[in-house]
């Protein structure tokens, strides 16, 4: 995880928008984001929080057209054993937001996961920024982060889990002004903010629906089981 998400436009990304200060009209929405996919990203600047692009591979190269993923490093995702030799991990802390993402168990048994809630996702991430050689742009790059594998979730995807913060760590990941990354410790254990509605598809690049959807509950919060 996690290497296809989707980001589909509702009441609900626009309250997330109004909880980030942040315009809405930003996002970029879409049914099925993959790896190299232009995607949205929220970060902290001087004029506080902002929507803006980014590629999602956090290692770029340049070419002879322009900025491109780098293939040498496959870096959609950012595992937490790394973060301490990150400098992002410091100083370029971004959330990644979502409606859905798909998991499998090395491309089989594909499932489509949501929150039941129906709440956006915040994936914690990081970013960097690029200037492009050919054209002097400004472009930015990000990466999810990845957790040990959740036990609810053995079953879809035991290898690892994103990064998931809940409504009240936003504003903590995303502070530019902290630099101690010791604060996070408690962040980066794997967790389900929510209940998960999990819906079994055919292929993650159609999501076609091939069964009954169920709910996955994060057992160690009993709340979301009663």
């Amino acid at each position: 995880m996690c290497t296809n998400f989707v980001f589909i436009k509702s009441s609900t990304t626009l309250q997330f928008a109004e909880q980030l200060g942040v315009d809405e009209s930003r996002f970029r929405y879409q049914p099925h984001a993959k790896p190299g996919s232009r995607i949205s990203i929220v970060i902290d600047t001087i004029n506080g929080h902002e929507a803006i692009d980014a590629t999602w591979w956090l290692f770029l190269k340049q070419t002879d057209t322009g900025l491109k993923p780098h293939t040498d490093y496959f870096s959609v995702n950012t595992n937490y054993a790394k973060l301490p030799k990150r400098p992002e991990f410091r100083t370029a802390r971004c959330v990644i937001p979502a409606t859905a993402f798909m998991e499998s168990q090395g491309g089989k048994n594909p499932h489509l996961l949501a929150p039941e809630d129906g709440q956006v996702i915040a994936f914690g991430g990081l970013y960097k920024v690029w200037v492009d050689r050919i054209t002097g742009e400004q472009t930015h790059s990000a990466s999810i982060i990845t957790l040990p594998g959740h036990p609810a979730l053995t079953n879809i995807h035991r290898k690892s889990t994103p990064l998931w913060l809940a409504e009240q760590e936003i504003g903590l990941w995303l502070d530019r002004g902290i630099t101690d990354t010791g604060v996070f410790a408690a962040l980066l254990t794997p967790k389900l903010v929510t209940g998960l509605t999990a819906t079994p598809i055919e292929k993650v690049s159609t999501q076609k629906v091939i069964g009954q959807p169920f709910t996955i509950y994060d057992t160690s919060k009993p709340s979301l089981t009663a």
